[in-house]
């Protein structure tokens, strides 16, 4: 069997296409692979004239893809993690890897997992590069489109998406130091006072707990609204609102914040953390040992 269209591209230059395709911008896809702009746009160039189709053409200040670049971006999603597996023979040596890892995950997370993280790589794969991302409702399409490796959630992923449980946390609440209430809060107290919260979920609120009141027939008063943690943290240690995130994080910001903890209602869930990633990366000896690394944190974080 012979394949002379593949005579005609630089394999190398096939990431270029995917970055340029999925992007849709010379700029951001020279930075996801790590080159100038002009290299960026001199490939761009040689990929126009090898494939005999402009690829991207400008509209007002964007750039949209040819019914040939959307066919490309779609076989290039499904082929080029194979053919990075085939090249590389799924061997992973951490010591000499130079990969991208790019990682989804919330405030929280990415400040009592991230840090910990980095600490193992430096020692063990100094040349493997992590990025985060924040969580938002498009992180799935993203996982299944190959832009994001891996997801640090507090939900069950959607089918066909794969998961295994991090840890467990419980919320508490954080007050200032002056603040009148000062034992555990019934579910009655919590909602007299109003709240500054963490917002993750598209409607702007801790999904979790909103449910959980909703359930007892409760709503609480919200105030203020931050999608970081510290924002939300350091505004109720000013004010009489209540701000309720998960203890590990709390405890480590109180000393900073001058706040109390107090133990959070008991109607309130259990923080439940997952790692979640695509199938086709089951597998992967790279995406394996990532795994394996965050495990072992989770399990020294709650030791």
């Amino acid at each position: 069997m012979q394949f002379p269209h593949i005579r005609n591209l630089d394999l190398s230059l096939v990431e270029l296409l995917y970055a340029l395709l999925d992007e849709r911008h010379v700029t951001r896809a020279a930075h996801r692979c790590n080159m100038s702009q002009s290299a960026m746009s001199r490939a761009l160039g040689r990929l126009r004239s090898a494939l005999d189709d402009e690829l991207l053409v400008r509209c007002g200040a964007a750039h949209e893809r040819t019914p040939r670049g959307d066919q490309l971006l779609v076989d290039l999603r499904a082929l080029l993690p194979r053919l990075d597996a085939a090249v590389r023979g799924n061997q992973f040596d951490p010591a000499t890897s130079t990969d991208r890892i790019c990682i989804a995950t919330t405030d929280y997370a990415a400040a009592v997992l991230i840090p910990m993280l980095l600490e193992r790589i430096a020692k063990a794969a100094p040349s493997v590069r992590i990025e985060v991302v924040p969580w938002n409702d498009r992180v799935f399409n993203d996982i299944e489109a190959g832009r994001i490796h891996l997801a640090l959630i507090g939900v069950q992923p959607p089918e066909p998406f794969e998961s295994k449980p991090l840890f467990t946390d419980e919320f508490v609440c954080v007050v200032a130091k002056n603040h009148p209430l000062r034992a555990r809060l019934t579910v009655k107290r919590y909602v007299e006072y109003g709240h500054a919260v963490v917002t993750i979920g598209k409607d702007g609120d801790q999904p979790w707990i909103e449910r959980a009141l909703a359930a007892n027939g409760c709503e609480r008063r919200i105030e203020y609204r931050s999608p970081y943690q510290l924002s939300a943290i350091l505004a109720a240690s000013r004010t009489s609102m209540i701000c309720t995130t998960a203890r590990l994080l709390a405890k480590r910001l109180a000393p900073v914040a001058n706040v109390r903890l107090l133990a959070a209602p008991l109607e309130l869930p259990k923080i439940a953390y997952r790692m979640a990633w695509h199938p086709r990366l089951g597998d992967d000896a790279a995406h394996n040992w990532l795994r394996n690394q965050l495990m072992v944190i989770a399990k020294d974080l709650f030791a």
